[in-house]
């Protein structure tokens, strides 16, 4: 069985999410979503916008994400080291990304051989952006 795992904030769902789940449910046969804790976001003032409960609930209606799990912990890591995916999809905007959470996550799936796929950007949208909109609208 393959196993993938894609893994965010996920505060305000667009459609680039939906893409991309749809595009990674594609070549696994179990697609998990793991969702950062409230705690752990990181995104500025009033954010998260939904709590990690509320998230977790919209996404498992998703007909494509088969498990969804709120992580406790700051990134990924703690998730790649216990599910071990075949395959870790990040976003097409992370293909050029020099984060060294994202280097330290792909050492950590490539140690146990899986690997890395960067879903198309067909479909991209940004929460930061909705949520710039929506937060300066309500003022």
């Amino acid at each position: 069985m393959t196993i993938g795992l894609c893994h965010g904030c996920f505060d305000i769902v667009h459609i680039g999410h939906i893409h991309h789940f749809q595009r990674a449910s594609l070549l696994v046969d179990r697609l998990f979503v793991s969702i950062t804790a409230d705690k752990y976001v990181n995104k500025g003032a009033d954010r998260p916008i939904f709590l990690d409960s509320h998230r977790a609930k919209f996404f498992a209606s998703i007909r494509y994400c088969h498990h969804v799990i709120v992580n406790h912990t700051p990134t990924a890591e703690f998730m790649l080291s216990i599910l071990r995916p075949n395959v870790f999809f990040k976003g097409a905007d992370y293909g050029v990304s020099t984060d060294p959470r994202l280097q330290a996550e792909r050492e950590l799936v490539e140690s146990h051989g899986g690997r890395i796929v960067f879903t198309d950007s067909n479909v991209m949208d940004s929460t930061s952006r909705i949520a710039k909109i929506i937060m300066h609208e309500s003022m």
